[in-house]
């Protein structure tokens, strides 16, 4: 169920060759499992805890809002430093709006909430689901301490659409532990609505459980038709069949397509 055309295509392509443009953490490989995902959620708006000066959030407006009809979150301290507690990231908010414009991308089409995102209610998320409808995709990438990671993922799974995915950065980075000891402990203590889908480019995907064995399949499917000589692995991860995906990243990067 496709919902990209030529022009959306080659607007996402042409930011994903020239992703490096942004500084950050994230890999135009990623889109070798995101794309197939996208295709079946359709349009809808993006929000991202931690954006650093906006890298993932602008590929996941352009992955998701090919027709500008959506309105975006960025949750970041911003120039609040003494929330930044493991200083995994400094958000630059005048960087994040200049790489909005050089991104043909409107600053109004992102609405900054400056917080530390511990301190966001279940108010907030009616407010913002409120505002801006639930949410096709959400990345967290705030503080990696195991009690925000937490937060920030349940918070996550507040507001985003039955249909939508969520993102964990670095959840088996060594560098940052709290990270897979906070998903470690939610799922071993809890039941959660959202499980885990897939691992690769240092991100760990969310999805519903209701959705879970057809976007395992549509993964699956898209990653042999699409990228064959990408290595992919089935394997348990708290009791959920999940995809571990491993992309060359030293191979030029091949544009996505609608086509496989």
């Amino acid at each position: 169920m496709p919902f990209a055309d030529t022009t959306h295509l080659t607007d996402l392509n042409g930011y994903l060759s020239r992703i490096d443009d942004v500084r950050g953490w994230c890999v135009p490989q990623l889109w070798q499992m995101l794309w197939p995902l996208a295709r079946a959620i359709g349009p809808g708006p993006v929000a991202e805890i931690g954006i650093y000066e906006g890298k993932f959030l602008i590929g996941l407006i352009k992955t998701f809002d090919p027709d500008n009809a959506h309105r975006h979150a960025a949750i970041d301290v911003f120039d609040l430093q003494e929330f930044n507690l493991d200083g995994a990231g400094v958000g630059n908010e005048a960087a994040f709006d200049a790489n909005l414009v050089a991104q043909g991308l409107a600053a109004a089409r992102v609405e900054k909430v400056r917080t530390d995102s511990l301190a966001l209610t279940l108010r907030d998320a009616n407010q913002l689901a409120k505002k801006h409808g639930r949410f096709a995709a959400f990345s967290v990438d705030g503080c990696h301490e195991v009690t925000h990671t937490m937060a920030d993922i349940e918070f996550a799974m507040s507001v985003v659409d039955p249909r939508g995915i969520i993102f964990v950065d670095d959840y088996i980075n060594p560098q940052w532990p709290g990270v897979g000891e906070a998903v470690a402990k939610m799922y071993l203590l809890r039941n959660f609505a959202f499980v885990p889908l897939a691992y690769g480019c240092n991100k760990l995907i969310l999805c519903s459980i209701s959705y879970h064995k057809t976007y395992l399949a549509l993964m699956r499917d898209y990653l042999k038709a699409a990228h064959p000589k990408t290595p992919f692995k089935e394997v348990t991860r708290f009791g959920f069949r999940t995809l571990t995906v491993l992309p060359k990243l030293g191979v030029p990067w091949t544009d996505i397509g609608d086509d496989a």
